[in-house]
This record gives C-alpha cells, structure tokens and sequence, in this order.
C-alpha cells in the first residue's frame, strides 16, 4: 500500500498545501466522520484507491462483531467540490438494494402470506399466479406460468441478459409499443415483459436477472399492502436495535427529489430523456432511466450503516444455483457472501459480509475500472479491504462511531454530522428518531427537558459530558 501524508478537513475547513507552500497532495479530497486511529490504514486505501481513479465522492463503513467501528466519508458532496461529503450521507447503492428486497421476501415467506412455490403470473395454471396482469400483447411462453417466487430471488428465472438485453432499461421502447407515455411504470413494464419470449427453461440454470427483482418489489407490495419502502422500513429494517430507518430511503431520479444528503453522480454521458423521449439530452445519472421504478431491484439510497446492518441481520446474496438461503436470517450462522451494485451513471457499491465478524460496505459515485487492477471499482476495492484485513497489524476497536453529533460549543446550530454537530441536546432530540443514535462531545449544556423517543446516548471520543447541569 502506498503511503502519504495528508492535511484533513476539520471543523475549521480545508487547508491546503498550497496554502503551506507544499506541493500539491495526490489525494481524494476530505475525509469526514470520527478518525479512529486504530483503523487509520483505511483512511489511506480508500483516499489512495479514489485519487488513483479520478473518484470524488465515496463512502467506506466497517462493522466488527455487529458494531459500527469505522464510517467516513471520502471527497465531495457537490461536482464543484466545495462541500465535504459527510460521513453518514446517503447514496446509491444500486444492485445492493436486491439484498434488502430478498429479505423482505423471506420476511413475507415467513409470515405465511407467500410462499416459494407460489406461482408469479396468473396464466390460467392450476392454482393461478400472484400477478394478474394482462400481457401486452399478449402471453409469449407458455412456460411463463411456469415461475415461481424461488425462481425470482435465485435468479433462475428464465431471463439471460447475455442473450436478450436487460428489459428492465427499455423504458422508451415498452412505452412506445405500447402507445403510452414515457416512462411507462413497474406493471406496465410487467406487462410488456410477459409478452417476451423466455431465454431458458425456469429453474435450469442461474442466469442474474433484474426482472426477477422487479418482479418481487411488486409481489412485496402486494402481498403486504404497503409501498415497497414501506415494508422494508418496518420488517427488515425495523427490528433492527439503533438502525434508524431515515438511513434507508427510496432513491429518485431528479435532483430536486432526492435526500439533501445524497451526493451528485460523477457521469457527464448525455443521454436521451425517458421522461421527454422528445426533447433535450440530460445527464444519465439524471434521466438515462426511472430510477423510482427499480424500486425492488436497484433503487435504494442508504447510508453505510443500512447495509452494514443489513449484512449483520440476513445473508445478503445467493452462493449457488437453486440457494434459497437468500434473504434469510444468519442468526450467527456467518459466512463470506458479497454483494455488488453498479449503475451506468455515477454508481458502483459493495457490501461483503464475512465469516470473522466483519462486515464492510464502500460506495462510489462514479462507475468505472480501477487503473491498477483491471477491475470494476467494486471488486477492487472487496479485494483492497479483504487483503488489508487478513493482513492484521492493527487492534480493532470496540467504540461505535455512528450516529448524529452534538457538540455544546458548536457556534452554530449545526446539521448532525460529525464536522458540523447539533448544538444543543434539544435540536439533537428533535431530529431524532427511534433507535437514532447521538453522540456528544465534551461540554456542559443546562437543556433540560423529556426524551420521548427510544435513543442511545454516548460519547465516542471520550472526556466528560453533563446535561442538565451549569
């Protein structure tokens, strides 16, 4: 591993080495979020890995033994780098969402309300389907009845993406044929793929699919009466002790909708509008598809802690054709399982779940092949970090350092993060939610008040914290 030194972003901003009379560092940018000494190597594979890649905003959070002892946040909010991203900011993750969308599948599988068997289209088989869409034009394979809800989380389908291209990303042509506007939805997207030829017998070979997980997040809401985002707020996310559900949001297309903690995406292609087909190019992480229909397979934009948790609580991929392990609850029955996302604008994650304890999930905002290793940034840095753990030389911590901020001498009001914490224990309180977790820094304050809400409270870097008193 290369080594350099570097000059931090602090609360007091961003000195540069110019402004020392330094050469100019090779580096990513800031990192933000608590340093943790013990882990520091971490801090300069991803900053390396990013400058070494032309990557300007990245995220890298490490679990061990289900807490939470490394997050920050690498480079820029903002494509004029001029806004540190934070540490806890939310991001696509793409095809890491299909984790999440398996465990709520298993989740409904073991409320009784699905089954593995049941049949996904209703054809007029014996027993029926759960989709009772009509085809447009009409049914294309008789075998189309055939797939059942295992067929769909372990990707055996009958959908090859190497012999028919992805017809999840046809936006503009389903809505074309069908003579409705652009973009034309999840069902209708459902309705035109049923009218598609299979590319292999459901259930005789793995073959990854989107369509499979476009497939579920209808089956999900269906089966459990709410949004998508909805049930896996409450039964994947929601039983989790101090997992926020704020951390877990369902992604949009358009900057004007999405999270204020959400970053740009670093992609300039120019691409034709799926929602006005007719007019100007956009940006393709802005309009290349609509991103709200891939809700179920690709969608979500979380923090590090989502998935972290996420891999801690379910097997987040399947090992093997036919594994219907998928989705289901470790309960500390640990193995090494990954899972990867890219999109074709600005977006490429990965979260590993491995068999010592240790969980890491990293986030991109650009999509490309890492200079050293000829491969997807994703798979790069899985064998960076995989590499730096089973190297050893370092004490893992055991102190948390996620959670919202407080800092009684802050000056401002402040946002949360750990650059800019609350100022007051009230403002932290109100912003809370269930399960959030705050942390605070040294100081005094004399709030006084009721904490109505279930949070955890503590004090990551140590010394003395009083509330309530002068």
């Amino acid at each position: 591993m290369n080594t350099r030194t570097t000059i931090r972003y602090g609360v007091t901003g961003w000195l540069t080495a110019g402004m020392l009379g330094l050469a100019p560092l090779a580096s990513a940018g800031p990192i933000s979020g608590m340093p943790v000494p013990e882990l520091a190597n971490f801090d300069t594979l991803m900053d390396d890995f990013m400058a070494d890649n032309g990557i300007e905003a990245g995220l890298l959070g490490i679990m061990k033994d289900g807490v939470i002892v490394y997050q920050r946040g690498f480079g820029w909010k903002d494509d004029a780098n001029t806004i540190p991203l934070r540490h806890d900011a939310l991001m696509r993750i793409a095809s890491c969402t299909k984790p999440i969308t398996a465990a709520a599948t298993q989740n409904l599988i073991a409320s009784g309300a699905l089954n593995d068997g049941d049949f996904v289209f209703e054809t007029g088989q014996p027993g029926g389907g759960l989709l009772n869409y009509s085809a447009f034009p009409s049914v294309a394979d008789p075998q189309l009845g055939s797939i059942t809800v295992q067929h769909l989380y372990t990707h055996n389908g009958g959908w090859d993406r190497s012999i028919t291209p992805d017809l999840t990303y046809r936006e503009v042509q389903i809505a074309g044929d069908m003579g409705i506007a652009s973009p034309p939805g999840r069902i209708n997207t459902a309705r035109w793929i049923m009218g598609q030829n299979l590319d292999f017998t459901p259930g005789s070979q793995r073959q990854y699919s989107n369509v499979g997980f476009l497939l579920l997040g209808l089956i999900i809401e269906q089966q459990s009466g709410m949004t998508h985002n909805a049930y896996v707020r409450q039964s994947v996310f929601g039983p989790m002790d101090w997992m926020p559900v704020a951390e877990v949001v369902a992604g949009r297309t358009h900057v004007a909708n999405r999270d204020p903690r959400e970053p740009w995406y670093d992609s300039d292609k120019m691409v034709q509008d799926v929602f006005d087909p007719d007019g100007d190019s956009v940006r393709e992480p802005e309009g290349g598809w609509d991103h709200e229909a891939r809700v179920g397979q690709g969608a979500y934009v979380v923090s590090t802690t989502a998935l972290l948790h996420l891999a801690e609580t379910y097997y987040i991929s399947d090992q093997q054709n036919g594994d219907v392990t998928y989705g289901t609850p470790v309960n500390g029955n640990r193995q090494y399982r990954w899972h990867n996302g890219s999109m074709p604008g600005g977006t490429m994650s990965m979260t590993v779940q491995r068999a010592d304890g240790i969980n890491y999930v990293a986030i991109f905002n650009k999509n490309g092949t890492d200079v050293n290793s000829n491969q997807g940034y994703h798979f790069a840095i899985q064998a960076l970090m995989d590499a730096e753990i089973q190297g050893g030389g370092f004490t893992w911590p055991t102190q948390g350092v996620d959670g919202q901020w407080v800092d009684f001498n802050n000056g401002g009001v402040g946002v949360g993060s750990f650059e800019d914490a609350w100022r007051d224990a009230g403002n932290a309180l109100a912003s809370a939610m269930d399960e959030a977790t705050l942390n605070f820094r040294d100081g005094t304050s004399d709030w006084t008040g009721t904490i109505n809400q279930r949070v955890r409270l503590r004090a990551p870097a140590g010394g003395t914290v009083r509330i309530g008193q002068q």
